[in-house]
């Protein structure tokens, strides 16, 4: 018996199952701005985390309108990758939770993040988390905790 054309069928399925999803997350990456990209040349605030200890990010937001925000986001954390991407979400009184798509080391990845504003800090909030089809999600936020590690300050938009 010819295990030949078994062991290509099988091949091609493999193949095909393991294709990478980044192709998705691209398309969204560079779609997210893209029909605000003409009114959102300059974001509306800009915003700095720095440690001292080898950990920090920046943080841009541009306003939208009806409590929604875009925004751009990078993390350099010591001892892990660099990751940097695009958010889209909503503000809820001194609340913003938004879903930030970003790359690290060549992978895109999907995950939800808040902050809630106090002055001209944006303090991040951490809390439980689930994932769903790749994505990280708050099991509840309202039961999030801020301050507690990453701040950004206000600072000068360049």
């Amino acid at each position: 018996m010819n295990k030949l054309p078994l062991i290509i069928a099988i091949t091609i399925l493999f193949m095909a199952s393991c294709q990478s999803d980044s192709k998705k997350y691209t398309t969204v990456d560079s779609s997210i701005m893209s029909e605000h990209r003409e009114d959102y040349k300059t974001p509306d605030e800009c915003f700095t985390f720095d440690d001292n200890n080898g950990n920090n990010g920046d943080l841009l937001i541009y306003g939208t309108g009806s409590n929604r925000v875009l925004g751009k986001l990078s993390y350099r954390l010591s001892g892990k990758d660099k990751n940097y991407g695009a958010f889209y979400g909503y503000m809820k009184g001194d609340t913003i939770i938004v879903d930030y798509k970003f790359q690290s080391e060549g992978v895109y990845a999907h995950r939800e993040v808040a902050w809630i504003r106090k002055g001209d800090q944006l303090l991040e909030g951490y809390g439980d988390v689930y994932e769903k089809n790749g994505d990280v999600k708050f099991k509840d936020v309202s039961k999030l905790t801020f301050g507690k590690s990453i701040i950004f300050n206000k600072t000068v938009c360049k």
